[in-house]
């Protein structure tokens, strides 16, 4: 089971997941590497020696694994499978706002542990401890794959990785990139396909 940086990195390596270009991310920074761990997931056997090392994380019960798209339900349901609980996935409204749809639901007083591949900025958990505390759920944490993070999240729960890379991201403004007039790499998954 992968139980350190080594071992996620290798395999994130292997699978050709650590990819090299122009990225504009969905939060709307732009970087150099952007990392695609779906083509991790697409293994069960992978799949499930992730997700056990990332359920190892948190010793806190958990009644619902939430993932914070549908792209990450393949997560969500192997932690919940190695924790013998349920999993959900948050959407968005046509606003752009997370929301559970598919009649999922969380009641009130559930402890809840978010799941998502890769975390940067912060902004997508976050808005998830806001939805779960609206639903008067309790968040127990969040576990991830890669922290792409620099080293700080503004949140109020723990988060833990299986994975610490940190990455510079840039506004569009201030992207060298950009100023080198290199183009976008497309991704079918940056575009929301």
């Amino acid at each position: 089971m992968p139980r350190n940086n080594m071992d996620i990195l290798c395999l994130l390596q292997e699978h050709g997941a650590i990819l090299e270009g122009h990225f504009v991310m969905p939060s709307g920074f732009h970087s150099q590497t952007y990392i695609q761990t779906s083509l991790l997931l697409q293994h069960p056997n992978l799949a499930q020696r992730i997700a056990g090392a990332l359920a190892d994380k948190f010793t806190k019960n958990a009644d619902v694994i939430m993932a914070l798209t549908p792209s990450n339900s393949v997560l969500a349901q192997e932690v919940a499978r190695v924790r013998g609980v349920r999993a959900i996935f948050a959407s968005k409204d046509e606003q752009g706002n997370m929301i559970l749809k598919h009649n999922f639901s969380i009641k009130e007083g559930e402890n809840v542990l978010i799941v998502d591949d890769v975390a940067v900025s912060g902004r997508k958990i976050n808005q998830a401890i806001d939805l779960i505390g609206r639903l008067k759920g309790n968040v127990i944490g969040v576990g991830v794959i890669v922290d792409r993070s620099m080293g700080y999240l503004p949140l109020t729960v723990p988060l833990r990785s299986l994975l610490a890379y940190p990455m510079q991201t840039f506004t569009a403004k201030e992207c060298p990139l950009c100023a080198a007039k290199i183009p976008f790499t497309e991704l079918d998954e940056l575009k929301g396909i």
